[in-house]
């Protein structure tokens, strides 16, 4: 989908500006989905809705107002309460525990049409001297983007197919891992040859696959916090149903560690996400994720099943969206004899050594990238900078 052509106003502070077409329409029911799908086929990444403010677009990095008029904080309640379909998430907030939860609608279901997926993050927020409601909600693509269109490299399919173990996949909130993790489900799910039995969880779910073919392949999705209460309770539960691959969307604690790092011990090839800003780093924050109790087997059991590592961001592209560049090394088994050899706290050095030497580094994707144009001069600078 082309990017949205934005109208910068002739205010002094060059405030970018695309006014949806019904604005001044309140946002409550059928009128927040209207919006919501048209944010959505502008290519938003991020709505912004909140208290007293006016509604903000992220579109390929850029943030864009995109109503007149600021939220009423009525009009705002009625917004949770109709993507969180009940009344109680407005007391859940009053209490101090943000929400995380999907939002889906299909405005032509008769006509099989297009539907609509959102993932919805709301908690209070502090407007001045009031407290307000902030509702930042992220569409999701409803059908996932396929490989051929995220310039994955060669080598990380390669270690992805080679067999049992962990695949991970890191980077910051909005940099595309999702989407990646997405492709190689609907890679695994379209080639005949791959014969695979997925079991996949999130919390929301992000990406849906109904209508993805499925060739000698099935898949089931959980959605953690509402199928199932926790990520270790997802995994377990997939363990018993002879799955081939375990697929989970973040690991977020410790008995999700724990019970992934059984997982893959057993036989089954987990692909898991972390937040984390490059490979090195994913090596810390797995073993800080480690029970204390449990470390010195479970951090030994992660590395003797570790197949690969990568970690993903989105730079502006020439075409004005935003394009993915990663650092990764496939961990070979030379690479696990040497880490386990080693002291535990000299890995993310050997790590990040190992990057350079066996897979491939972020300046190198950012060579790579401008090689292609498919970024700028300028672009590829400020990224180099950041890598100094």
């Amino acid at each position: 989908m082309a990017a949205v052509e934005c109208v910068q106003t002739e205010q002094e502070n060059g405030e970018l500006v695309f006014l949806w077409p019904e604005d001044r329409s309140r946002l409550r029911g059928e009128t927040l989905d209207r919006f919501l799908a048209w944010a959505h086929d502008q290519g938003a990444s991020r709505i912004d809705i909140e208290t007293d403010r006016r509604v903000m677009l992220n579109i390929h990095g850029r943030v864009i107002r995109v109503t007149s008029e600021e939220m009423l904080a009525s009009e705002v309640q009625a917004s949770l309460s109709h993507m969180y379909r009940s009344e109680s998430g407005l007391t859940t907030l009053r209490g101090g525990e943000p929400l995380d939860f999907g939002h889906r609608f299909w405005p032509d279901r008769r006509n099989n049409g297009k539907r609509y997926c959102f993932r919805v993050n709301a908690s209070s927020s502090v407007i001045g001297p009031d407290n307000g409601i902030s509702l930042v909600t992220r569409p999701i693509v409803e059908d996932p983007l396929r490989l051929a269109h995220q310039h994955v490299e060669p080598a990380i399919m390669q270690a992805i197919d080679a067999g049992d173990g962990f695949a991970i996949i890191s980077g910051a909130t909005g940099s595309g891992k999702t989407t990646l993790m997405g492709g190689i489900t609907c890679w695994r799910l379209e080639d005949p040859s791959q014969h695979v039995n997925i079991f996949e969880g999130s919390a929301p779910t992000e990406l849906l696959y109904d209508r993805v073919p499925r060739i000698n392949a099935t898949i089931t999705q959980v959605e953690v916090g509402r199928d199932v209460k926790t990520f270790d309770a997802f995994i377990r539960a997939g363990m018993r149903r002879e799955p081939t691959d375990i697929i989970v969307q973040e690991i977020r604690d410790p008995a999700s560690m724990e019970a992934a790092i059984q997982a893959g011990i057993s036989g089954h090839r987990v692909m898991a996400s972390l937040h984390t800003n490059d490979c090195s780093a994913t090596i810390r924050r797995a073993i800080s994720l480690c029970p204390a109790d449990q470390r010195d087997s479970l951090t030994i059991g992660f590395v003797e099943n570790l197949r690969l590592l990568v970690n993903q961001r989105l730079l502006p592209s020439t075409d004005g969206r935003r394009t993915p560049i990663r650092e990764f090394v496939p961990v070979t088994r030379k690479m696990r004899n040497a880490l386990l050899d080693a002291p535990r706290d000299r890995w993310p050095s050997m790590v990040r050594d190992a990057v350079e030497r066996e897979g491939q580094s972020f300046r190198f994707a950012i060579d790579k990238a401008l090689r292609e144009e498919r970024i700028s001069p300028e672009t590829a600078s400020r990224a180099m900078q950041g890598e100094q």
